[in-house]
């Protein structure tokens, strides 16, 4: 597009105004001065007719007091009759006509048509004038043309008798045309018309007379080859169809070149005004514009934020009147100051934000955002015979413990801590990063596998100190995973993933230590994921089953109770047995669903029961710790009781001792409110946890179940022994009930029954039995006291 500058466009526009209003001004002046002609000569035609009837007027006063003294010379008024005046008359004609400039005379005696006294020929237009002087006894005026133009004045004159006799002279027009002419200035000329012809009679000498011989009856302006003439036009008389008029013509060859000479200055004066104020306007605009082009110049320099020069290089303020570009500048400058504070604002939010994208804000160390930053580019950096990028997966033990026991806060503070202890390990090169909740990860170099195995030893030494806080000990030890690689084009999340799951197998033995990352490891996970897969299936599928284990009470063998098992006879693996899969439903939050199939199963094979008329038994179930969690349990348990008509006595449920370990608070809130609702509890494998006697006081639980690792050796490690013996006198103390796992001989019945252990299970008494022959089974099994054979 075209660019055409601001001082162009409004002087454009300033000249195109200017010119307009200067053609309007000069139009305006024209037409007053057209206005001022036409006036003008609207005041001389009226002075053409004021002089024409003053002179007219002085002629007819003076023939009258002339012909007035004549008859009072002649002693009229006297006399009977005008015979003596009529002889006068004629004597003295001469004198008249010299002195009087009189053309003709003619006398009517009274009552007579025909003059007694004529000079010439009587023209027949006079005998009305006669009558009318007759009738009204005063004088009478008229003009009177033929070749040329007259005045006639009729005078009425009266005897001793008082007749009337009529006096009538005849003066011509000449004198009056020469003194107009004189005193106006202008020539005069009488002329004669009809319409289309024009005949001049009479003209002062100096009027152009040929050239208005064709005049053909123009008013007004009217060119001759000479000059310019206006013409004033008096009408004298009309006869015989001949318009006769006095016409006064005024020469305009002054008045036009004064007018063309006023024309030429008025446009000269406009045009030198138009010139001025363009030129004006020009450089007050280029001056404006010039400024604002400067500010334009230099305000990319707030885009490459140099501020200081942006304002160095502003126009100068003017020194007298303050304009709109003045303003402009102090805004901009302003404006530069404002950017300049919100660019400072900017990198300091700016420098907080990477602060929190790439560290971690309670420990300070870098998150997960710097850790993926450095991974690809230290892996990028590898090279196959250089160093070794080692990734180390640390994951605090028993820490979930701490925090829900001593609050978030105290958990703050201990990885606070752990963060310090990690700096202290660590070199300047290495990478530690907060993983997540207690996860953190460190990357580091080496040019061998043993110096990463070195850092990971001095790692778990370093945690296995306790930790002093706030007058507490803590024993927080670490579990690390261990990856490492040459291999640049390895992605950071598979080396995190790596050591990830190495990191999980540490924990598989027990916590404080380290282990490598292997390729079986990765094997065994696959395999994992696909077992997940599978299990998913299985549950959309129905390819679980319960199986149940009879419980006898040890003092008489009888059958009191049942624990449902979950079983899982897959297609393409076989029969799964339990400890495979539990915890990887539980990985997958699998475990929830599968809980409450297992449940509701039970409660239907409790119904099923009953109608077979053991309906005295009680079922136990055991419960995940996500499922005693649920909001939605006691709810589902409930509907389920209404759903077969069962009591919640029938039922009991049982809860691992490793899981009372990992929240006991909400654990004991969930066990009261399935107490509350009638269902007894159990804790089962009793004696593998941790501080598990501690706890025992204040759990709403019914039963404690003996692990069958203790049973299985009792008789032959004298540990085992004590340890059950110990854990039963406890547990009777506590007014609970103890149930033995894992009984396989009469010896260990026999034993368990002295040291009064109420019931036992195991293959002694009976393999769990599949639900759809557990009525045959227990029918064949048991006697009419409901006595196991």
């Amino acid at each position: 597009m075209r660019f055409l500058s601001f001082p162009s466009k409004i002087l454009a526009l300033t000249l195109v105004l200017m010119l307009v209003l200067l053609i309007v001004i000069t139009s305006i002046s024209v037409q007053r001065l057209n206005d001022s002609f036409a006036t003008q000569q609207q005041l001389k035609q009226q002075q053409v007719e004021q002089h024409f009837s003053q002179y007219q007027q002085l002629l007819h006063s003076q023939l009258q007091a002339w012909f007035d003294s004549f008859a009072e010379l002649m002693q009229l008024p006297t006399q009977q009759g005008f015979s003596q005046f009529t002889e006068a008359l004629q004597q003295r004609y001469d004198s008249f006509s010299l002195y009087l400039n009189i053309e003709a005379l003619w006398f009517f005696a009274p009552d007579q048509a025909e003059p007694v006294f004529a000079t010439g020929a009587l023209p027949a237009e006079l005998a009305e004038m006669v009558i009318q002087t007759r009738q009204q006894q005063r004088p009478v005026t008229r003009s009177y043309c033929v070749e040329h133009c007259s005045t006639l004045v009729s005078l009425p004159l009266s005897d001793r008798d008082g007749q009337v006799g009529v006096l009538i002279a005849s003066q011509t027009l000449a004198d009056i045309v020469v003194a107009m002419g004189q005193a106006l200035r202008s020539e005069i000329m009488i002329v004669a018309t009809d319409g289309q012809d024009t005949r001049i009679l009479s003209a002062t000498s100096r009027a152009p007379v040929a050239a208005f011989s064709k005049l053909n009856g123009t008013i007004g302006l009217f060119n001759t080859d000479q000059s310019p003439f206006y013409i004033y036009s008096l009408p004298l008389t009309e006869q015989q169809g001949q318009q006769y008029a006095l016409l006064l013509l005024e020469d305009l060859s002054a008045y036009q070149r004064a007018n063309r000479q006023f024309r030429w200055q008025l446009i000269g004066m406009a045009s030198l005004c138009f010139l001025l104020f363009a030129w004006l306007t020009y450089w007050l605009t280029r001056r404006l514009t010039g400024r604002l082009l400067k500010v334009s110049r230099v305000l990319p320099l707030l885009a490459e934020h140099q501020f200081k020069a942006f304002r160095a290089a502003l126009p100068v303020k003017s020194p007298l009147l303050v304009d709109e570009v003045d303003r402009l500048s102090e805004v901009s400058q302003t404006l530069s100051f404002q950017l300049e504070q919100l660019q400072h604002d900017v990198l300091t939010q700016t420098r907080e934000l990477e602060n929190m994208a790439m560290f971690d804000l309670l420990t300070g160390l870098a998150n997960r955002n710097m850790l993926q930053f450095q991974l690809k580019k230290r892996l990028a950096a590898l090279t196959p015979a250089g160093h070794f990028l080692g990734l180390f997966f640390l994951d605090l033990d028993q820490f979930k413990r701490v925090n829900d026991i001593r609050g978030h806060e105290q958990g703050d503070q201990l990885l606070i801590e752990a963060a310090q202890r990690l700096r202290g390990v660590l070199q300047k090169t290495d990478l530690a990063c907060r993983f997540g909740g207690d996860e953190f990860v460190v990357v580091t170099e080496a040019p061998d596998l043993q110096q990463l195995e070195q850092l990971a030893a001095r790692l778990v030494a370093v945690f296995r100190q306790p930790m002093q806080l706030q007058g507490e000990e803590y024993q927080l030890n670490v579990s690390v995973g261990i990856s490492s690689s040459r291999d640049a084009s390895l992605k950071p999340d598979d080396l995190v993933r790596q050591a990830d799951l190495a990191m999980y197998q540490a924990k598989a033995r027990g916590g404080s230590c380290w282990h490598f990352y292997s390729q079986q490891m990765f094997d065994a996970f696959q395999d994992r994921l696909a077992l997940e897969q599978d299990l998913k299936l299985a549950l959309s599928l129905q390819q679980f089953d319960l199986h149940l284990q009879p419980k006898i009470r040890l003092s008489d063998r009888k059958l009191v109770g049942l624990e449902a098992l979950l079983r899982w006879q897959s297609p393409s693996r076989g029969l799964v047995p339990p400890d495979e899969f539990i915890s990887v439903l539980e990985y997958a939050h699998l475990i929830i669903p599968v809980g409450y199939w297992v449940i509701e199963q039970g409660f239907g094979l409790m119904a099923g029961l009953r109608q077979a008329g053991l309906g005295d038994l009680q079922l136990a179930i055991n419960l995940s710790p996500a499922q005693l969690t649920d909001p939605g349990l006691p709810v589902v348990l409930e509907q389920l009781l209404q759903k077969y008509q069962l009591n919640a006595a029938d039922f009991e449920f049982e809860l691992t001792e490793s899981m009372l370990a990992k929240n006991l608070t909400e654990t004991i809130n969930s066990m009261q409110r399935l107490k509350a609702q009638g269902f007894a509890l159990a804790i089962d494998d009793f004696g593998t946890g941790y501080s598990s006697l501690s706890y025992l006081r204040q759990l709403p639980v019914d039963t404690i179940k003996i692990d069958k690792s203790f049973v299985f050796g009792m008789l032959d490690n004298q540990a085992d022994y004590d340890i059950i013996t110990s854990t039963i006198a406890m547990v009777r103390k506590l007014g609970l009930q103890v149930v033995a796992e894992g009984v396989e001989t009469q010896a260990q019945a026999k034993s368990l029954l002295q040291h009064q252990c109420d019931q036992g299970q195991g293959y002694l008494f009976a393999r769990p039995i599949p639900a759809a022959n557990l009525v045959q089974t227990l029918t064949e099994n048991i006697n009419q006291l409901q006595q196991w054979r």
